[in-house]
């Protein structure tokens, strides 16, 4: 209950269910300890990385973010299809994250749909550049209404 009352995972009856980025965060924090169920020995933060990897191949990426956020005091949770991440804390603001890669695409018109999306839900978009050496720059990103 310790880890839920600090905003991880989500209770399914008497389980406590981590996403992956929650999983890295918490071992790499050495919080918790994950063991394989077959042959019951210790995982390590690259195994489970593998592991999740499959199919995802900016969880990385993506995970680089998480840590970033939560090391900077805000809840974080996965959020819809259109944006990375939903965060919470230091002031009534909910903020929406979308991740942006150096070098990567970032249309205008994908940034108009984002923040035309935020502003429905009346959220704060946020937008996290990460560059090639991984460091994290964030921007917000607003509407001018006159």
């Amino acid at each position: 209950m310790e880890l839920r009352d600090r905003g991880f995972g989500d209770l399914k009856g008497t389980k406590l269910v981590l996403t992956p980025y929650e999983s890295f965060y918490l071992h790499e924090k050495q919080r918790i300890i994950v063991i394989d169920k077959r042959d019951k020995h210790e995982l390590t933060l690259r195994d489970l990385v593998r592991r999740f990897s499959v199919g995802r191949p900016a969880i990385w990426i993506k995970y680089l973010v998480y840590r970033d956020l939560r090391d900077r005091g805000y809840l974080v949770r996965e959020s819809t299809k259109m944006f990375d991440f939903d965060i919470y804390g230091k002031g009534p603001m909910r903020r929406l994250i979308s991740i942006v890669y150096e070098g990567g695409e970032a249309s205008l018109r994908k940034l108009s749909k984002l923040l035309a999306s935020a502003d429905r839900q009346r959220k704060e978009l946020i937008l996290a550049v990460v560059d090639r050496r991984t460091d994290i720059v964030y921007y917000t990103l607003s509407s001018l209404h006159v």
